[in-house]
C-alpha cells in the first residue's frame, strides 16, 4: 500500500510558492533578456558588414570603371584583411569578375548570386552592395562574411545568462527562506500559543500583535476569539445549572408523557390504576365507598370513520374538557384510550352519589359539541362500580365497571347501569354476538322480510318495508333489537346498510322479471352512515347495476337522525332525493323535531311511531295527536304512514282522518319476498 505523504507545513508552501515565483520572473526575464541581446548582436554585425561593404564599393569604383583588375584585387585585398571575411569580390555590372579574394587559397571560388543583397545562413553572411556612379550602377561588391565570431559571442552570453538564472534561483531560494521565516514568526507564535492554551486550558494569556497589517488583524482576531471562547467557558459554568434545571423539567415531561394522555391531557391508564390502587388502600382504611364510573360514547366509532379521525380526535378533546369541569376536587377523569372516560369518585357517602354523577354527565352530552365545521350530538353510556361491593382490586372494578358500560348500552344511548353478577353472562353473550356478527355476512346468515303497507284510499299495497333478520348456525334466530345497537356500536352496521340496499335492488329487478314494476322498497339506514359519501355512491351502483328506476327505493332515517342532522348529512340527504329516490322520517313524534326542522329537511313520508296509536281507542290524548300528525303532514306536502297498526279500531281511525299508508300485524307480518309477490301483485 502506497504511504501517504505528509502534507506540507504552512512555512514550506510559503517558501515553494516564493520560490516559483521568482523562477517564472527569473525565467521571463533571462529569456527576454537573451533574445533582446542576441537580436542586437546580430543586427550588429549585419550592419557593420554591410556599411563595410559600402566603402570598400566607393573606393573600387574608379577600379571597375577602368577595369583595373590590379586595383580591383588591391581593394578587395583590404577587405579580406577582416578575419570573418571568407570571401571578396569586385563584378562589373554585367556580373563579370574583375578581383577577387578567398581565405582559402587554391580553392575554387563559390558561385555568387548577386540577386539578392543581403542573404544570411546559420553560419554565413552574404552581401552583394551595388557600386553607382552618376546613378549609373556600374557594378558590385560581392563579400562572404564567416558568423562564428557572432555565434562565440552568442555561446558566451548562454553562459553569461545561465550563470545569472542559476545565481538567480539561489538567490530566490535564500530570500526567500528569509522573508517566509520573517512572515511566518507571527504564525507560528500563535501556533505555540494555540498549543499551550489547549494544553493548559488558560484562556487568560494574549498575544501582542506587533504589526497592524493581515497578520496582526489576524492575531487581535485570536485574541477576541480567546476573549469569545473564555467568555463561553464562563457561560458553560453558568449554563450547567440550568441544564440541570432543563433535564429536571425533560423528567417531568416524561412523567407527564407516561402518565397523561397525549391526546387530552388527561391521566392515563397507568396513573388511573396507580391513583385507583391507592384510592383502595385509603378506602379500605377509612371503610369509605368509592366509584369507578366507565364512559363510552354512543356510536363514537361511525363519526370517526366518517367524518375522518382529524374530527374525531377534536371531539376528543371537548368532551376531556366537558368532563374535567364537572369533575370535584379529588377526583380523578382519565382516558383509557379510543372513546372510553373513567370517573374515579372517591369519599361517597352511599352509591346514589355515583348515580347522581352519572346523570349530571349524561345530561351535559345533551348540549351538542361544536366542531370547525360540526355540531355534533353525542350521548355517552355509562357502566358503574362500587368498591367493596363489586371488586377489591383495581382490575377487577375496571372490568366490572365496563361489563356495567355495555349494560348501559343495551338500555339505549344516554344511561347508565350499576354493575350486578348477571351482567357477566350478559357480557360474554353480548361478545359472542359481536364476533358472530363480523362474518354474517360472508357467512350468508341475513336474509331479509318484507311488511307490505296499505293505501287506505284505494287498499292498495305498493309499498313494503325491508327488515333483516340473522339467523346464526350457532345460536340460532338473534332479533333486530339485539345485533343492531351493537352493530352500530362496532362500525359493523356500514357494512349491513351496503348489504341490504344490494339485496332491495336485486329483489326489485326479481320483482320486475316476475311482473311487478310498480312497488316502492323501504329501507332502514343507520345514522352514522348519513354523513358518509359511500352510501349515495353504492345507491348509483345498485340502482345502474339491476337496472331499476330510484323512486322504488325509500331511505328511512330516524327522527333523532335529522335533530341531530349535521350540514353533511343534510347534503348526503339532498343528494340521494336529487337521483330519484324517496326519504322517510321514521318514528316521528319521539325526538324533539319542530316545524323548523321538518320543513328544511327534503323528507317525502313521515312515519308515525306505533306508541301513539297503542290505546287509541282509550285516549283522548292519543286520538288528537293523531289527527294533529296527519293534518301537520298533509300541510307540509308529506305522505303519513302510521306504524303498529293491530286491531281494526286503529285502521277504521285512520281511514276515517285519511292516513295515506298503514303498517301493522292486522295487515301483514313481515313476509318472504315470494309472498309479497302473491299480496302486493
Amino acid at each position: 500500500m502506497k504511504r501517504k505523504r505528509p502534507p506540507l507545513s504552512f512555512r514550506a508552501q510559503l517558501t515553494l510558492m516564493m520560490t516559483i515565483i521568482v523562477i517564472v520572473m527569473t525565467i521571463a526575464f533571462v529569456l527576454f533578456l537573451y533574445l533582446t541581446v542576441n537580436k542586437t548582436l546580430e543586427q550588429n554585425t549585419i550592419d557593420k558588414a554591410v556599411q563595410h561593404a559600402h566603402i570598400t564599393g566607393e573606393k573600387a569604383k574608379a577600379a571597375v570603371k577602368s577595369i583595373d583588375d590590379a586595383a580591383a584585387n588591391q581593394v578587395v585585398k583590404q577587405l579580406g584583411s577582416s578575419q570573418s571575411v571568407h570571401v571578396a569580390a569586385l563584378l562589373l555590372a554585367n556580373g563579370s569578375l574583375l578581383g577577387y579574394y578567398t581565405d582559402q587559397q587554391g580553392m575554387p571560388l563559390p558561385e555568387m548570386d548577386i540577386s539578392q543583397r543581403l542573404e544570411r545562413t546559420e553560419t554565413e553572411l552574404f552581401i552583394a552592395e551595388p557600386i553607382f556612379d552618376d546613378e549609373q550602377l556600374v557594378g558590385y561588391v560581392y563579400v562572404n562574411h564567416n558568423l562564428q565570431q557572432l555565434l562565440s559571442q552568442e555561446n558566451l552570453f548562454i553562459f553569461f545568462i545561465a550563470g545569472l538564472f542559476v545565481a538567480s534561483i539561489i538567490v530566490s531560494i535564500i530570500l526567500a527562506g528569509y522573508f517566509q521565516n520573517l512572515l511566518t514568526l507571527p504564525i507560528r507564535r500563535m501556533v505555540r500559543h494555540v498549543n499551550n492554551v489547549y494544553k493548559s486550558k488558560n484562556f487568560e494569556k494574549r498575544l501582542n500583535p506587533r504589526s497592524d497589517d493581515e497578520i496582526g488583524r489576524l492575531i487581535k482576531g485570536f485574541n477576541k476569539m480567546l476573549d469569545a471562547v473564555q467568555e463561553r467557558e464562563n457561560e458553560l459554568t453558568m449554563h450547567g445549572k440550568q441544564l440541570q434545571r432543563l433535564v429536571e423539567v425533560r423528567t417531568e415531561q416524561l412523567y407527564q408523557k407516561a402518565h397523561f394522555d397525549s391526546l387530552t391531557g388527561l391521566p392515563n391508564r397507568y396513573l388511573l390504576v396507580d391513583r385507583l390502587h391507592q384510592a383502595i388502600s385509603k378506602s379500605s382504611r377509612t371503610q369509605s365507598i368509592l366509584a369507578l364510573l366507565f364512559l363510552d360514547l354512543d356510536r363514537f366509532k361511525v363519526i370517526n370513520d366518517n367524518l375522518g379521525h382529524q374530527n374525531g380526535d377534536q371531539l376528543l378533546k371537548e368532551v376531556a374538557k366537558r368532563l374535567s369541569k364537572m369533575a370535584r376536587e379529588g377526583d380523578t377523569v382519565a382516558r383509557l384510550g379510543g372513546d372510553e372516560f373513567v370517573f374515579l369518585l372517591e369519599n361517597l357517602n352511599s352509591p346514589r352519589d355515583a348515580a347522581i354523577t352519572a346523570r349530571r354527565i349524561i345530561d351535559s352530552f345533551k348540549t351538542p359539541f361544536r366542531l370547525q365545521e360540526h355540531i355534533l350530538h353525542v350521548s355517552t353510556s355509562i357502566g358503574i362500580s362500587i368498591y367493596p361491593n363489586d371488586g377489591s382490586d383495581d382490575k377487577i372494578l375496571l372490568k366490572n365497571a365496563d361489563i356495567s358500560m355495555y349494560h348501559a348500552k343495551e338500555k339505549g344511548p344516554g344511561n347508565y347501569s350499576f354493575y350486578s353478577d348477571d351482567m357477566n353472562q350478559t357480557s360474554l353473550e353480548r361478545l359472542a354476538i359481536e364476533s358472530n356478527l363480523r362474518n354474517a355476512i360472508e357467512n350468508n346468515e341475513f336474509h331479509l322480510v318484507y311488511q307490505p303497507q296499505m293505501r287506505l284510499k284505494d287498499n292498495q299495497y305498493k309499498n313494503v318495508e325491508a327488515l333483516i333478520r340473522w339467523n346464526n348456525s350457532d345460536v340460532g334466530e338473534i332479533s333486530p333489537a339485539v345485533f343492531i345497537p351493537i352493530a352500530e356500536e362496532t362500525g359493523i352496521i356500514n357494512q349491513i346498510d351496503l348489504w341490504v340496499i344490494s339485496q332491495v335492488c336485486k329483489q326489485l329487478r326479481l320483482w320486475r322479471e316476475q311482473g311487478m314494476n310498480d312497488i316502492t322498497v323501504a329501507i332502514n339506514v343507520s345514522a352514522g352512515h348519513l354523513i358518509s359519501d359511500t352510501l349515495l355512491e353504492h345507491l348509483k351502483k345498485e340502482i345502474l347495476l339491476n337496472q331499476i328506476v330510484a323512486r322504488q327505493l325509500e331511505i328511512e332515517i330516524t327522527e333523532a337522525v335529522f335533530v341531530e342532522h349535521t350540514q353533511r348529512t343534510i347534503e348526503n340527504l339532498t343528494a340521494i332525493k336529487k337521483i330519484g329516490a324517496r326519504i322517510a322520517i321514521d318514528d316521528f313524534g319521539t325526538g324533539y323535531s319542530s316545524l323548523q326542522y321538518i320543513q328544511n329537511f327534503p323528507a317525502d313520508t313521515l312515519k308515525l311511531d306505533g306508541m301513539f296509536i297503542k290505546n287509541l281507542k282509550e285516549s283522548k290524548a292519543s286520538q288528537g295527536i293523531v289527527r294533529s300528525t296527519i293534518i301537520l303532514a298533509h300541510s307540509l306536502g308529506l305522505e303519513l304512514v302510521t306504524e303498529c297498526v293491530e286491531d281494526q279500531y286503529q285502521l277504521d281511525f285512520l281511514t276515517k282522518h285519511q292516513c295515506d299508508l298503514v303498517q301493522g300485524f292486522l295487515l301483514s307480518k313481515p313476509v318472504s319476498p315470494e309472498e309479497i309477490l302473491v299480496i302486493c301483485k
